[in-house]
């Protein structure tokens, strides 16, 4: 297993906070040890353990020792200077204090060599591996050159020379397994760490997934009690995620009892159920049993159903939308023939006054199915390629084309500020036709033509709005509702596709149209009249704007 830089020769060792500890109790051991040794100076005991032993100088070893000690815990409990220079300066303390006490002792065969072993241990702990032989091989030298000093020039027994290479092998031995179990032990840190930084990262992932779906996750227990939520699911339920260990029967007493249902080995689907919180959706529950045994925890899945019912609306509408382009396109060429045939039958200096009004009921009605058949292929044709302009100068140009094809028709414009628009121009064109078109044949007041207003505003720092409006008799409440819906008219010479024309082209666009009433004065207590439909432009972005 490849280890980390801690191992590396030489290199600084990134500290943690267990070798602090390991040297804090490293010093609080040699104040134990040292009180101690001088409790049996002071009952008498080290002569009869030494043969050959120096009181004084051994109790003046002790308590220099004891002092020294006591000043290195100081350093290790502030965690400074740095934890490698920290260890280095302990071990070469307990080698200089254990050699002056093998001296006071008689020799290594006294047997207070053995001291050395625990700063080794903790040397090669703390240290990198060639650090750590180092230590060993450091006090192996230290009791030899104790021993030559010691008999120099009379080297007259060799088994003190013994005892001090078994010592000496005894230091590599603990130096190198007490290096080995902690290269394993950091090795074994290391790969939990980052398995644990994995597993925190991919946990939160599946936070972040499950918090952003459409789809409600609940989880419920045997006691019938939220364990968790998402987002969704307390946007459903209308209970925020303070829910989580309250009764699920709380917030949605028929949701238990689905659980409950399903729990008995119910396998109807159930129905959708119904909101009983205000602001809460209509809701179609699936169950899941997070295990085997039934005290297990149920996963409920919650799906909005007005959300599928649009759906579907909107998979219906496609399709009916395909099947309308191409019954459309078979439309075009009779339709075309009926149009020329009538248009040369008017042209019959002889023709009757009776089928002279049924060949103009002829060309009105065939006019509006070609009306119809237009919209719906200019519907079938929606992609769009938009473009970042001015909307001021384009609507300018935009109201002077439309004013060629409808000299009478002059409307008021307002220019409250001068936004940028991110729109196709030529679908733009569309909606601006079609909502005027609309503002005039069902702003009129009986014989009193309506009075059209276009205006521009700012919606918010980089988005714009156009309006429309006209002073009518405006959108009856029940009529509101169905507004924006393929073939909805109120009048016999409008098609029912050209506010819902103009909706899904600014779909493509990525704005949206809507209708509200009029804003009228702040004081007046007189509610305004007519209507207004605003198109809401998406911002766009800085660059594009640049551009």
């Amino acid at each position: 297993m490849a280890l980390p830089d801690r191992a590396a020769a030489g290199a600084e060792l990134v500290a943690v906070p267990d070798d602090w500890r390991l040297l804090q109790a490293l010093s609080v051991y040699r104040l134990l040890l040292l009180a101690l040794l001088i409790s049996l100076l002071q009952f008498g005991t080290v002569e009869e353990l030494f043969e050959e032993s120096r009181p004084r100088l051994f109790y003046g070893i002790c308590i220099a020792y004891a002092l020294a000690a006591l000043l290195a815990l100081f350093p290790a409990m502030y965690r400074r200077p740095r934890l490698s220079l920290q260890t280095g300066g302990n071990f070469l303390l307990d080698v200089t204090a254990v050699l002056s006490l093998v001296l006071a002792t008689g020799g290594v065969s006294g047997g207070m060599g053995i001291l050395l072993v625990p700063p080794v241990i903790a040397t090669s702990l703390l240290l990198s591996t060639r650090i750590a032989m180092a230590a060993a091989a450091l006090a192996t030298l230290a009791m030899f050159g104790e021993e030559v000093l010691a008999n120099y020039p009379y080297f007259h027994s060799t088994s003190d020379f013994t005892a001090s290479g078994v010592l000496g092998m005894m230091f590599f031995i603990t130096a190198g397994a007490a290096n080995a179990v902690a290269r394993r032990a950091r090795a074994s840190e290391a790969l939990a760490l980052k398995v644990g930084s994995e597993f925190e990262d991919l946990s939160r992932l599946n936070e972040t997934v499950i918090d952003t779906m459409q789809t409600g996750v609940l989880v419920v227990g045997a006691d019938d009690r939220v364990r968790a939520l998402n987002h969704a699911a307390s946007r459903m339920l209308q209970c925020g995620p303070a829910a989580a260990g309250t009764p699920l029967t709380r917030w949605s007493p028929a949701l238990g009892a689905a659980i409950d249902r399903w729990r008995d080995g119910s396998a109807v689907p159930e129905d959708a159920i119904a909101p009983t919180r205000l602001g809460a959706a209509e809701l179609l529950p699936r169950f899941r049993r997070l295990g085997s045994t039934p005290e297990a925890p149920i996963l409920v899945l919650l799906e909005d159903a007005a959300r599928l019912r649009e759906q579907a609306q909107q998979i219906k509408l496609a399709s009916l939308g395909r099947l309308s382009a191409s019954i459309a396109h078979e439309i075009r060429n009779p339709l075309a023939a009926i149009t020329h045939a009538g248009q040369l039958l008017a042209e019959s200096p002889a023709l009757p006054a009776g089928d002279q009004r049924l060949l103009e009921i002829i060309q009105r009605h065939g006019q509006r199915i070609d009306r119809i058949v237009r919209d719906v292929l200019n519907l079938s044709r929606g992609a769009a390629e938009p473009q970042v302009f001015a909307l001021r100068p384009w609507l300018e140009q935009a109201l002077a084309q439309y004013g060629e094809a409808y000299p009478d028709r002059r409307p008021l414009l307002r220019f409250e500020a001068e936004p940028l628009a991110r729109f196709d121009p030529h679908h733009l064109q569309q909606v601006l036709f079609n909502l005027l078109d609309n503002a005039w044949l069902h702003g009129s007041r009986g014989d009193r033509p309506p009075q059209v207003t276009v205006s521009l505003r700012q919606l918010y720092p980089r988005g714009g709005a156009l309006d429309i409006a006209d002073d009518g008799p405006g959108v009856s409440p029940a009529a509101v509702q169905h507004l924006f819906e393929p073939f909805f008219t109120t009048t016999a010479q409008g098609t029912g596709l050209g506010l819902y024309l103009a909706r899904e082209l600014c779909a493509y666009n990525q704005a949206k149209l809507y209708y509200h009433r009029p804003e009228g004065p702040p004081d007046s207590l007189t509610p305004p009249s007519g209507a207004l439909f605003r198109v809401a432009f998406v911002a766009p972005e800085a660059e594009s704007a640049a551009s």
